[in-house]
């Protein structure tokens, strides 16, 4: 790579492959549709967002997509169904957990960029909490269910005959808005996972997961909307109070200008999600303003995502150094507390 090239800041060495299963989780018995991202031999293929569903659902959210304006939902998803896995096994795992009644493939241009630095991903549909399905409450008593899932995919993921070959000591947690504070609860109960990032909400607040942060004993780190007028400022204000409080090292990154879908891959679908795409009012003034270009805040999520994983899976030094620092300078703002 070029000397000066931010290497989180770019897709890695490997090819990106995808595949589609399922995992029953055994509390409960849930069926739950998983997506894999993985790296792969062989070119990088696109496809249509559509196809990450079939049948009705895939008519469904093909229409959704249509709704989207081009700026705030991208048209098509980079990955290779079924490629050959890559060599380097046995790989590290992230879980991701997407936001309430949202999908697998939410942020999926994190995913990619993930797999094609060597990491695995598994992304599970939160049944009864999807666009398709959305019955489940927005309690803390679901919350146990969704960290349930989250930890039953990794069951599945380290298994024997799994699909892929997992590293059992290398296994952390992404999640955005409702999978962030899920994200929390699963860094909290299930000791494989060694620290977990959080996209646009609190591990721990007087609507969700109260007192949450005194019982984990693992590192959160936080990506944080500034203009995220989903959570509001008192959202905002939860995380940096979690970001005080956390175990260390940690970090906080705040990005000017971002609303709560910022980050996502689906702003703006079949008409919903749309804070953080387009215009927007600022809170708690009301002044009107534009978001961040999506593209843009798309790629400060996957950097942000590939630079934390790289040092809580792989203890990189300097990915720790890049995760310090503010990229782009002036719409990113960082802060870091080190391990004691």
């Amino acid at each position: 790579m070029d000397a000066g090239v931010d290497p989180y800041a770019v897709p890695g060495r490997f090819a990106v492959g995808s595949r589609h299963l399922t995992v029953t989780v055994a509390d409960g018995g849930r069926v739950l549709p998983v997506e894999l991202w993985y790296p792969a031999t062989g070119p990088t293929a696109a496809f249509p967002l559509e196809d990450f569903e079939d049948g009705a659902r895939r008519t469904q959210l093909a229409g959704w997509i249509a709704q989207a304006p081009e700026a705030c939902t991208p048209r098509l998803a980079h990955s290779t169904r079924d490629a050959p896995v890559a060599d380097g096994a046995p790989f590290p795992l992230l879980v991701f957990s997407h936001c309430t009644e949202c999908f697998r493939f939410s942020l999926h241009g994190v995913a990619e960029r993930l797999a094609s630095h060597g990491f695995v991903v598994a992304a599970p549909d939160h049944v009864e909490n999807t666009r398709f399905d959305a019955t489940a409450p927005l309690t803390n008593a679901f919350l146990s269910v969704r960290a349930a899932d989250l930890s039953g995919v990794i069951d599945a993921m380290v298994a024997p005959g799994a699909p892929l070959t997992i590293d059992p000591n290398r296994i952390a947690a992404f999640g955005h808005s409702f999978g962030a504070v899920t994200t929390a609860r699963v860094v909290e109960r299930d000791a494989r996972v060694r620290a977990g990032l959080l996209i646009a909400a609190p591990a721990d607040s007087p609507i969700l997961n109260g007192g949450a942060l005194a019982q984990i004993s693992r590192p959160l780190s936080f990506l944080l909307a500034i203009e995220d007028n989903s959570i509001s400022f008192l959202g905002n204000e939860f995380i940096r109070d979690n970001f005080t409080r956390t175990q260390r090292p940690t970090w906080l990154v705040e990005v000017e200008n971002a609303g709560h879908w910022t980050f996502s891959d689906i702003a703006g679908l079949g008409g919903a999600y749309l804070p953080g795409c387009g215009d927007g009012l600022r809170d708690p003034d009301g002044g009107a303003f534009t978001y961040l270009d999506n593209a843009v805040g798309r790629s400060i999520a996957q950097r942000t995502v590939t630079a934390w994983a790289s040092f809580v899976l792989r203890d990189d030094a300097a990915a720790g150094q890049a995760l310090s620092k503010a990229t782009p300078d002036g719409l990113v703002h960082v802060r870091h507390r080190s391990a004691p």
